[in-house]
């Protein structure tokens, strides 16, 4: 009954909100006829003057509309930017100008400039902008009834079987590869086109279970990561940027690989063994596999994050509920012993705390994020570890102190008591996922791309601030 009222009244707020933005641009473009129709062009000759704007306060993408006087009502003629930021301009009549505020427009200043001579005016008021960060939905659909359909296409009409791991490409930041399913296929996010792509299919590479995907410090060469329970299987192949990553060779063969991970460098590759618990080194050089040590005995899956410093790498250890923590040895070229650095093995949960005070459900792929705020504090590590937890249902991050806390999902609890769920909004109070294993950062546009597996969606959070 809940979700069936919840249901309805979105659609009527969106309904509202639809009418709304129809009669709002009804006026503005009632006003802006009216302007044309008298004329009003720019006069260099004359002072440009801004005398009021509304609303005064926003977040990113607000519909802001600037009062004044000799604006002219050639758009391709007005610049506007708010707290230092180019805002978009949709249109003006001379005497009102409408435009969108931009993300992190944190100043609030807003300053008008119009024609070649850059003539230019600036708001003696300031705009009050109101950070939002929210989850939301990228591309993925599944019915009312639970079906969903796994194509290729834009954004807003492609879909998932279930998004896994993810990485950018570090020469295109546009590109994003994501493992779908089980290890189905590898497909591609394309951010110049807004389209969902299948680049690889499961069979092309006779993989069994893909895991995970991994660039070379050249970039030139994406790894592709197995798990099949067979001695001897193909365990790492590479495809490379010269064959449009679309021909796979293979490289390693070993029994029920989760990882393929680069030392960020010197290069070196790290895989394992599911079935032995071992952690293997590749040195490309001699092409030869060093055996290290294994790690928590058998039937053990792991997957390994480096730092990028290189100093040390985290080990998400799903089945064990585990992060740990082993240093890297520069000296010999090799990691260290790993230790347990939060969670407590063997017992899944949702608690957010210190070392084995925390509880983890099932902790899949992490990324690093600079946090701006150590680097101030003058921190030697600078750097939190967001973490995908699928069985807690949520998006966490550990601390260098050891510390982990709950950044999104598990919200809506006036919904149900659910912690899993399909809800976009704000990160803790509405928001939920349904089993997320893919996280991946973009770091110059600050977004975190999010592989929802249960949902089949890309979700993401735009940070604002």
């Amino acid at each position: 009954m809940f979700r069936t009222m919840n249901k309805i009244l979105k659609k009527k707020w969106k309904f509202i909100c639809l009418m709304l933005s129809f009669l709002s641009m009804l006026c503005f473009s009632s006003c802006k006829d009216n302007a044309e129709n008298n004329e009003s062009n720019f006069d260099p000759s004359k002072p440009i003057e801004i005398t009021d704007f509304t609303p005064k306060s926003g977040s990113a993408k607000t519909r802001l509309y600037i009062y004044g006087k000799n604006f002219g009502n050639d758009v391709s003629q007005i610049s506007v930017k708010i707290g230092g930021l180019p805002a978009k301009v949709i249109g003006s009549n001379g005497e009102i100008i409408y435009c969108l505020v931009p993300k992190r427009a944190v100043e609030g200043t807003i300053e008008v400039t119009i024609g070649e001579d850059s003539k230019s005016v600036t708001a003696s008021e300031i705009f009050n902008y109101q950070s939002k960060t929210v989850v939301a939905t990228l591309a993925g659909y599944i019915s009312p009834t639970g079906t969903k359909e796994v194509k290729d296409g834009p954004f807003e009409d492609c879909g998932f079987e279930g998004p896994r791991n993810l990485v950018i490409d570090p020469k295109n930041k546009k590109h994003i590869y994501m493992i779908d399913g089980m290890g189905l296929s590898i497909r591609l996010l394309d951010f110049e086109t807004n389209t969902v792509s299948t680049i690889l299919q499961r069979g092309q590479g006779n993989w069994e279970n893909i895991r995970q995907l991994q660039f070379t410090r050249s970039a030139d060469t994406m790894l592709i990561a197995n798990e099949k329970d067979a001695d001897g299987a193909i365990a790492v192949s590479l495809v490379t940027r010269e064959n449009g990553f679309k021909k796979p060779q293979h490289l390693i063969y070993y029994r029920r690989n989760n990882t393929c991970t680069i030392h960020p460098m010197n290069g070196e590759l790290y895989y394992n063994s599911r079935t032995t618990g071992e952690i293997v080194r590749y040195d490309w050089e001699t092409q030869t596999s060093q055996l290290l040590y294994t790690l928590k005995n058998r039937d053990c899956q792991y997957f390994i994050f480096f730092h990028p410093s290189g100093n040390y790498a985290y080990m998400t250890v799903p089945n064990k509920k585990l992060i740990v923590k082993a240093e890297y040895d520069w000296e010999n070229k090799t990691l260290k012993v790993a230790n347990n650095f939060v969670g407590s093995e063997g017992v899944e949960g949702w608690r957010d705390g210190q070392g084995t005070n925390a509880l983890l459900g099932n902790p899949m792929q992490g990324c690093f994020v600079k946090n701006e705020r150590y680097e101030k504090e003058g921190k030697s590590d600078i750097y939190d570890f967001y973490f995908a937890d699928q069985n807690a249902h949520c998006i966490r991050y550990l601390t260098p102190e050891g510390f982990v806390y709950t950044y999104a999902g598990r919200g809506s609890t006036g919904v149900n008591s659910d912690a899993y769920g399909y809800i976009d909004g704000d990160l803790l109070k509405e928001a939920r996922f349904n089993q997320p294993v893919g996280i991946a950062f973009d770091e110059e546009n600050k977004i975190f791309y999010i592989g929802d597996a249960n949902n089949s969606r890309i979700r993401t959070i735009e940070i604002d601030e």
